[in-house]
């Protein structure tokens, strides 16, 4: 189970929990692939850290809502990286709306960006691993709300919960090239994209612990 000396696309990376996640492997030893939408200041600063641990890693600006750049994103790990062991699915995005006032570009940019991006990099990562003959892990980072839905999340909800059923398909897919798939279902995390979060105790009873 050891990760060192691993390649890990960690993607939206920059802060919150995939920051966590970039730093962490970093320490025991992965080459990171440190990825955020673009290239800014909390980006470099979060690959800084990284680096400084794991030299090997490397940094990489990219829209997942454009194919293209996905693209671009998979050649450079190619290119600097020969091939990529794991990825981690964790960029995402919210755009609060009610239903009945959500714009459709709302609604197609937070599919695009957390469901059809993670099969896209799936697909592309799935590709790097079965051309190296070793196999690899897809790690898929999901939310309580792909099981109880929230006001104004519609998109974001639908989105998480096409992603349960994709890891579904993708474990059942890739397992004859040794490439496990799996998901990580959250809930709330303080980090800088969260303004407060409730208490535990006004937390409703999630169904997935039911």
């Amino acid at each position: 189970m050891s990760v060192r000396g691993k390649r890990i696309l960690v993607t939206g990376s920059s802060r919150g929990i995939g920051k966590a996640t970039a730093l962490e492997l970093a320490k025991q030893g992965a080459g990171v692939v440190v990825h955020g939408r673009t290239m800014t200041e909390e980006l470099a600063s979060t690959f800084r850290s990284v680096h400084a641990v794991s030299p090997g890693s490397i940094m990489v600006a990219a829209n997942l809502s454009c194919v293209e750049e996905i693209d671009a994103l998979f050649a450079r790990i190619a290119d600097k990286l020969h091939g990529l062991d794991a990825l981690v699915n964790n960029a995402a995005t919210q755009k609060p709306s009610a239903v009945i006032d959500m714009a459709v570009g709302d609604w197609d940019e937070v599919l695009a960006v957390n469901l059809r991006a993670p099969f896209l990099c799936a697909q592309r990562a799935a590709r790097l691993m079965r051309g190296s003959g070793k196999g690899g892990a897809i790690v898929n980072i999901s939310s309580v709300h792909a099981f109880d839905p929230r006001r104004n999340y519609a998109h974001y909800s639908t989105a998480k919960g096409g992603l349960q059923q994709l890891t579904r398909c993708l474990a059942l897919e890739l397992a004859a090239d040794n490439i496990t798939a799996n998901v990580l279902v959250v809930g709330a995390i303080v980090s800088s994209r969260t303004t407060s979060v409730p208490a535990p105790s006004t937390f409703p009873t999630w169904s997935v612990l039911r």
